[in-house]
C-alpha cells in the first residue's frame, strides 16, 4: 500500500529567518508578480523551512514567496519543515537540493505553451506583464517554435530527443532538421555535439560537401571539424611575422563586430542557453587581450604581488 508523507504544518510567518542567498536573486519585479499571484490564486509554491535541534527556522526554498507574504501581513503561512543540524553546511545542501529539484523549462517548452496562449487569444502584451518579460524574449520564443519541423518536434514528444537539442536543430534550415535529427537521434549525440554541428552548416563558407556529412554522418563531420581546428592550430602563427597574420586580425575583428550588433538586441538572458560556449569564449579572450597586450606594450610587465 502506498504510503502517504507530509511535512507541511503551518508555522508563523515571523518566526522564519530568510535566506540572504536566496533573497539577492529576487527582484522587485518577481516580488510583485508573486505578491499578485498569491493575492488571486494562493501560495503556489510551499517554502521548505529547516528546524533546527534548538527551534531555530530558516528558510531553504521560497524566499519570494516568504518576502511576498510578509508585505501582504499575512501572520501564519503553510511550509514544509525539515530537520537541520545547525552544522555541517546541512542546510545550504538541502536549498541546493530543493534548488536541482524546482522544474525549469527550456525555450522549446517555454515556447510552445506561449504558442498554445497566443492561439487561444491572449494577447502578447499581457502575456509580458504575466512573465516580467520582454517582447523580443516573447517573440524569440515564439519564432522558435514556429521554425521547428513538425516530424523534430514528434521526436521531442516521444522522448527520441530532449527539448534543448531541438533547440539547436530549430536553428538549421527547415529542410534539414528532420534529416539531421534523425541522424542525431541514431548517433546519440549530445546537445553539446549538436551544437558546433549547426554552427557549423549555418556557417557561409561551410562547403555543400561537409553540409552533407553533417546530415548524413554526424560524428564523422564533427571529427572533421575538429581536425581542421587542429590543423589550423598547429599551422605556427604565432612564430610568424606579425604581418601574416593581418588577414586573420581583420577577420577576427569583422567577427567580433557581428557577435556584439547580434547581443546587443538580445535581452539580458537571451543567452542562457549558451553560458558555458560564453564563459569559455571569456576566458580565450581574456588570454588573447593579454598577449595582444604584451605585443603592443612589449616595455610594459604584469604587476606582480609578494614580490
Amino acid at each position: 500500500m502506498a504510503r502517504y508523507i507530509s511535512m507541511i504544518k503551518e508555522i508563523d510567518v515571523a518566526a522564519v529567518e530568510g535566506n540572504k542567498t536566496l533573497a539577492a536573486g529576487v527582484d522587485r519585479r518577481a516580488l510583485k508578480r508573486c505578491k499578485e499571484a498569491i493575492e488571486e490564486l494562493g501560495v503556489l509554491h510551499t517554502p521548505v523551512v529547516g528546524r533546527a535541534e534548538g527551534g531555530r527556522h530558516m528558510l531553504l526554498s521560497g524566499q519570494c514567496e516568504l518576502s511576498a507574504l510578509r508585505a501582504l501581513g499575512v501572520k501564519k503561512m503553510d511550509a514544509a519543515i525539515v530537520s537541520v543540524s545547525d552544522g555541517g553546511g546541512s542546510a545550504a545542501k538541502l536549498a541546493l537540493l530543493l534548488m536541482s529539484l524546482r522544474e525549469k523549462p527550456g525555450a522549446l517548452c517555454e515556447g510552445l505553451l506561449l504558442k498554445e496562449a497566443v492561439n487561444s487569444g491572449v494577447l502578447r502584451p499581457e502575456l509580458q506583464s504575466m512573465l516580467g518579460r520582454s517582447a523580443s524574449w516573447v517573440s524569440n520564443r515564439l519564432s522558435l517554435v514556429t521554425r521547428l519541423d513538425d516530424g523534430v518536434y514528434q521526436m521531442v514528444r516521444s522522448g527520441l530527443l530532449d527539448p534543448r537539442s531541438a533547440q539547436e536543430v530549430a536553428r538549421l534550415p527547415a529542410e534539414a532538421q528532420f534529416r539531421f535529427a534523425e541522424a542525431a537521434v541514431r548517433e546519440g549525440l549530445p546537445k553539446s555535439a549538436i551544437e558546433p554541428l549547426v554552427a557549423g552548416f549555418n556557417d557561409k563558407g561551410c562547403p555543400d560537401s561537409v553540409k552533407a556529412q553533417i546530415l548524413e554522418d554526424p560524428r564523422s563531420a564533427l571529427k572533421r571539424m575538429a581536425d581542421k581546428r587542429r590543423a589550423v592550430n598547429a599551422g605556427g602563427l604565432e612564430n610568424a611575422p606579425l604581418g601574416n597574420a593581418l588577414w586573420h586580425i581583420k577577420a577576427a575583428g569583422q567577427c567580433i563586430a557581428a557577435f556584439r550588433q547580434m547581443l546587443s538586441s538580445r535581452p539580458p538572458d537571451g543567452a542562457d542557453s549558451h553560458k558555458d560556449a560564453l564563459t569559455e569564449l571569456e576566458a580565450d579572450l581574456s588570454a588573447l587581450l593579454a598577449m595582444v597586450r604584451r605585443l603592443v606594450s612589449p616595455g610594459k610587465t604584469e604587476v606582480c604581488h609578494g614580490g
